[in-house]
């Protein structure tokens, strides 16, 4: 196989798992907004509900949401970030593909040449080689 047809799909594979890699950590930061967005919920759920001690823990309670709310606003600016990251990554692994694919076809032709030359030395050198 063409040295270059193999290069290029060395690099492919690892186009392709790069592009993995760069889904799953976006998958990851979607998670890890869900994950602020519930924690939110149930702070504000604990707030709203009447208990006894309720006064006592308004404050922490309001400054653990400012944190959750500022971490999300910081998982979202990385979500955003590696959104296009992943995107990058897909348009590198088609291009990739198209080179690959063209390499393959150029080598398959090469070979096809190469054949159909032998086959006509062959019947070139036969000395009862009758010709149609």
């Amino acid at each position: 196989m063409d040295k270059r047809l193999r290069k290029t799909q060395r690099i492919l594979k690892v186009q392709e798992q790069l592009q993995k890699m760069a889904e799953w950590r976006l998958a990851s930061l979607k998670r890890q907004a869900i994950e602020l967005r519930n924690a939110q919920e149930d702070l504000i759920q604990t707030l709203n509900h009447d208990d006894a001690l309720h006064g006592l823990f308004v404050e922490s309670t309001a400054r653990r949401l400012q944190q959750l709310a500022a971490q999300e606003g910081q998982v979202e600016q990385a979500q955003s970030e590696q959104g296009k990251v992943v995107l990058d990554r897909a348009m590198q692994v088609k291009r990739t593909e198209r080179i690959v694919d063209t390499l393959a076809l150029e080598h398959r032709r090469a070979g096809e040449k190469k054949d159909g030359l032998a086959l006509l030395d062959r019947l070139a050198t036969k000395s009862d080689a009758s010709l149609p």
